[in-house]
């Protein structure tokens, strides 16, 4: 039985919980992918393209047409390192820190609704030791 099987488990959760977020995020003007960057770089402003596509487990090309998208919407800038004028760093704009808000706001009530009846703190350590499970096994 695939419900009782934990990559078809976590496959689904995924779904639901990205669809809800594109759903919630669609109504404030923004298109997938771009909500994870936004609450990214409010978390933490000024990183590469690189950094920002690994923290949100996207490729480079997806990061790059994003990013692009992103920057027309003047939802980001980029700006030269003065070390490297070849790399770039990616910051938020005051439209951008508005919207990375607004989408804090509906990633909370999205994981509010994912907790119900259960207990948070627990839930939590054990899908952070899946990840650790499964990002060790695929490091190697």
């Amino acid at each position: 039985m695939l419900n009782h099987e934990i990559h078809f488990l976590l496959l689904k959760c995924f779904h639901y919980s990205h669809k809800l977020m594109t759903q919630k995020t669609s109504n404030i003007g923004l298109y997938p992918g771009q909500p994870k960057i936004l609450e990214c770089l409010y978390e933490k402003d000024g990183q590469t393209p690189k950094e920002i596509g690994q923290t949100c487990v996207l490729d480079k090309s997806t990061m790059t047409s994003l990013i692009q998208k992103m920057e027309t919407q003047q939802l980001i800038y980029r700006q030269n390192q003065l070390n490297d004028k070849r790399s770039v760093l990616i910051f938020l704009t005051e439209l951008g820190k508005e919207k990375a808000i607004e989408v804090k706001r509906i990633c909370y009530e999205v994981d509010q609704i994912a907790y119900q009846s259960l207990n948070q703190k627990e839930v939590n350590q054990i899908l952070n030791q899946v990840l650790d499970n499964l990002r060790e096994e695929y490091d190697e």
